[in-house]
């Protein structure tokens, strides 16, 4: 990590996710707050990652903020939350990490291979638990609230 300060970190963050969302033809009205969730997602897996080192837990714990937040913005901005999440968690994508590990299979260096590999496969799997557990919460949640009004009916 750099030693930036980490509200440049989100800054540089902000505007990423900007991008992000730009490039995957996002409704004008949602770049802003979508910028907003990509930012504070890098900066709460930067925080940690400077706190713990611990890759996985902070990928894992910034997808849950950005899941949140999207799923929040999705019902006051009256947008899908898809809208916020995958600009959201781009930036938390273990890019670097698939490249060495195809870098390793290609230098047969299977040892490092299988190891930054698996790396990869925990982070990508504490992103998607991360996202899966608070979509699935808020989804429980909707179809509770609908059976209380249809019950008072």
């Amino acid at each position: 990590m750099t030693d930036m300060p980490i509200y440049i970190h989100f800054i540089y963050s902000f505007i990423a996710t900007i991008g992000f969302a730009i490039f995957l033809n996002g409704p004008k009205s949602t770049l802003l707050p979508s910028g907003l969730v990509g930012g504070i997602g890098w900066a709460v897996y930067y925080f940690i990652m400077t706190i713990t080192s611990n890759e996985i837990m902070a990928n894992f714990l910034a997808a849950i903020l950005v899941s949140l937040a999207s799923e929040i913005l999705a019902r006051k901005l009256k947008q899908p939350a898809i809208v916020f999440v995958i600009p959201g968690i781009i930036l938390l994508v273990p890019g670097l990490g698939m490249y060495n590990t195809m870098l390793y299979l290609v230098q047969n260096d299977y040892t490092q291979a299988i190891a930054k590999g698996a790396d990869v496969l925990f982070v990508g799997g504490a992103i998607s638990m991360g996202v899966l557990i608070i979509t699935a919460l808020f989804k429980t949640m909707h179809i509770i609230s609908i059976k209380k009004e249809s019950t008072k009916l």
